[in-house]
């Protein structure tokens, strides 16, 4: 049996090992002599002196456990199965050694065998699954089963991190997060974005799918400020944001939230060549339809039926805006691809189950067809495009509601007000005064739900369709 000297000797041997000391350095910490560090290394000492105890535990940082383990049987008193599994690893990696040093290895690996059940005891367990996968994982070193011990101990961690580091993480998320709501309420654009992404990254070395929904949630906000304000720093913002998911959202390993970001990025894009500088206009149109086309060849009507409509209507937003085309040719060809777009899209979104996606795609459709109608020479022909227009604006309000849905119910307002005031300038007096009076009583409704402090464009927006309807 080794003595408390001989265990607390080689403990300094190697503390001092750890530290990076010489055993001169070591003597000049502790006011001792080289010689008694030796002695005490090498075992020569069985009782050092408690006061030479408490010197080298100070300049070696030796806490009280580590000390008080030095009075433990440091034998090799290994539970039968164990002991036996460590003795074959150690005769098949050093085929060579002496049985002493075989003794000596098995006499370390009973001192770190017991600090592992030491440490696996002081473990608290906030929840009895924790400790009974605990409990599993020790009888399973005992057994000298290393990997059964390994997944009992997993198990034990993945219990923790769900049920106890997720929820505290979570809290601690959602208070930074509205860190991020005060900055932006503020406009203070980058301030929030700091403490969103901040928040986001709690999440980074425990769950990359909760961090990267944590950052899309972020952008989601920053789009919405970025279209209620015209704001392109927001806009921008939250595309670098966003590419960051596409680090974790890989398209060959999670394809469905990657066509989720991508087209995300393609709307950002979009609403970039709106509100950035007008030199910059191409650049992002570009970028947008690039990034719907690439969602739209990943997917189809089988195989996520959702983001192919998605970039479905979207693509169509790309071809039905004018400046996007180079010619009067082009720009009618394109609104009627549009068109096609839109009307496929419509065939695999459901009213019952999608409702939002319905109404917008209703929405989109009755705004192509008023496009069409301006463009159209044979009034007769136009006429029937502008019906067919308000047809579909008027079915965006089955599900569209100023109570639910504020920013959609306004938009089909405002563009049913629009195509309505675009068919009164080809109807008879009677008919024409029916329909301004409808556009307007729609568009004045529109702007008693919203201020202008809130939403000074699109309330001035309204305004100037207003004076329209009384020219």
């Amino acid at each position: 049996m080794e003595s408390f000297g001989a265990l607390f000797g080689r403990l300094v041997r190697n503390k001092r090992g750890v530290e990076g000391l010489s055993q001169d350095a070591l003597a000049g910490m502790a006011n001792l002599t080289k010689a008694r560090i030796s002695d005490i290394e090498n075992g020569k000492i069985d009782k050092p002196q408690i006061k030479t105890i408490d010197a080298l535990c100070v300049a070696l940082n030796i806490t009280t456990e580590e000390r008080n383990a030095c009075r433990v049987n440091a034998s090799p008193d290994l539970p039968p199965r164990l002991l036996e599994n460590l003795a074959l690893r150690f005769g098949h990696t050093n085929p060579d050694a002496s049985e002493d040093e075989l003794e000596a290895f098995l006499k370390e690996k009973a001192i770190e065998f017991r600090e592992l059940q030491n440490r696996l005891a002081q473990i608290e367990a906030a929840d009895s699954r924790i400790a009974e996968f605990l409990t599993a994982a020790n009888a399973a070193l005992e057994e000298g089963d290393f990997q059964l011990a390994d997944k009992r101990l997993a198990e034990a961690e993945e219990i923790q991190l769900t049920s106890i580091t997720l929820p505290a993480l979570e809290r601690q998320h959602r208070l930074r997060f509205e860190r991020g709501h005060t900055a932006l309420l503020g406009g203070e654009i980058q301030d929030a974005a700091q403490h969103w992404e901040r928040s986001a990254n709690y999440f980074h070395f425990v769950n990359e799918d909760a961090e990267a929904e944590k950052r899309f949630e972020y952008c989601t906000r920053l789009r919405e400020y970025g279209y209620r304000y015209r704001s392109a720093e927001a806009l921008q913002t939250a595309r670098n944001a966003l590419e960051k998911n596409l680090n974790i959202w890989t398209k060959a390993g999670n394809l469905q939230n990657w066509c989720r970001v991508t087209n995300a990025l393609g709307a950002t894009s979009w609403r970039l060549s709106q509100f950035d500088d007008p030199k910059n206009f191409l650049k992002h149109m570009i970028a947008a339809k690039s990034l719907y086309e690439s969602v739209h060849e990943s997917c189809s009507g089988a195989e996520l039926p959702f983001y192919y409509a998605a970039s479905s209507t979207n693509l169509a937003s790309i071809y039905s805006d004018r400046e996007f085309s180079k010619s009067d040719e082009e720009y009618y060809a394109n609104l009627i691809l549009s068109l096609d777009l839109q009307s496929a899209a419509l065939e695999l979104t459901s009213k019952l189950d999608r409702p939002v996606e319905w109404g917008i795609q209703q929405h989109n459709i009755g705004l192509t067809y008023t496009k069409i109608f301006r463009e159209q020479a044979d009034k007769h022909l136009s006429m029937t495009f502008i019906d067919k227009a308000i047809h579909h604006l008027e079915l965006s309000f089955d599900v569209r509601d100023p109570g639910e849905m504020l920013q959609y119910w306004i938009a089909s307002c405002r563009s049913l007000g629009e195509a309505l005031v675009e068919r009164s300038m080809h109807q008879p007096n009677s008919q024409a005064k029916t329909d301004l009076q409808r556009a307007k009583d729609l568009l004045s409704e529109a702007a008693s739900k919203i201020t202008e402090a809130e939403h000074p464009n699109q309330w001035a927006e309204i305004q100037r369709q207003l004076e329209r309807c009384t020219n």
